[in-house]
């Protein structure tokens, strides 16, 4: 059982990390893809899955990609001045690894509504993070998009 658990997991993280490779553009070839990571999930909450998101996010960064994060539902909290700089998941805190994501330029989008649900305010977003609307959220998705969702 342990076997198979591994395998399976090896193969998820050998297709996520394809999905990040350096795209090779012939003069046929569509634009590499805007990976658009969608974060619903609170940093207390699932610390995991927000910590897999932005490791996800700097695999893409580095081979080349445009990467934006989009904090919606309890995520809108990430990207605050307020988050704990000790929150983490067995790893680097979330916060430095934010901080390294946007340094590699990444682009942060936070859902105004759901500011609103969690009493988050422009101000109390950090340096980089910039409240989204659907024009700006859909100027990014198209035909060539992949999007995750933690």
């Amino acid at each position: 059982m342990k076997t198979r658990l591994a395998i399976v997991a090896t193969l998820t993280a050998a297709a996520l990390l394809t999905a990040c490779a350096t795209p090779h553009h012939d003069e046929h070839s569509q634009p590499a893809p805007v990976m658009v990571f969608n974060i619903t999930s609170g940093p207390t909450e699932d610390a995991h899955s927000v910590t897999m998101a932005m490791q996800l996010a700097g695999h893409c960064l580095d081979a080349g990609r445009e990467v934006v994060l989009f904090f919606n539902v309890r995520g809108v909290t990430i990207p605050t001045e307020g988050l704990s700089p000790d929150l983490s998941f067995k790893d680097e805190p979330i916060k430095e690894l934010l901080a390294g994501l946007i340094e590699k330029g990444a682009e942060l989008q936070v859902c105004p509504h759901c500011m609103q649900a969690m009493s988050v305010e422009e101000e109390d977003l950090i340096e980089g993070a910039e409240v989204t609307n659907a024009d700006l959220l859909f100027s990014r998705l198209g035909p060539n998009s992949i999007v995750f969702t933690y």
